[in-house]
């Protein structure tokens, strides 16, 4: 099963995919050059998200209650509270 990698900036996943760097792009030469290989192996897969849906967003940004507990569902979180 190879890992997804779910980014919600499309320049990124685009940069990631195409093996031509640009003056713009050159402070990104280590990282970038480290996930392409990734992605040329098949050991990493990297996809789309809009921002909406990162789910990433629940464990780093505050969010409203409503926002949150959907992000929280997609992540398959629940309370430990005993029902």
């Amino acid at each position: 099963h190879t890992p997804v990698l779910l980014c919600d900036n499309v320049s990124a996943v685009m940069i990631a995919h195409n093996s031509v760097l640009h003056a713009r792009t050159k402070h990104l030469e280590l990282d970038i050059h480290f996930i392409r290989e990734k992605v040329l192996v098949k050991a990493l897969t990297i996809h789309h998200v809009p921002g909406m849906d990162q789910i990433a967003d629940a464990l780093t940004k505050p969010l409203p209650t409503a926002r949150f507990l959907t992000l929280r569902d997609k992540l398959i979180v629940f309370s430990s509270k005993p029902p």
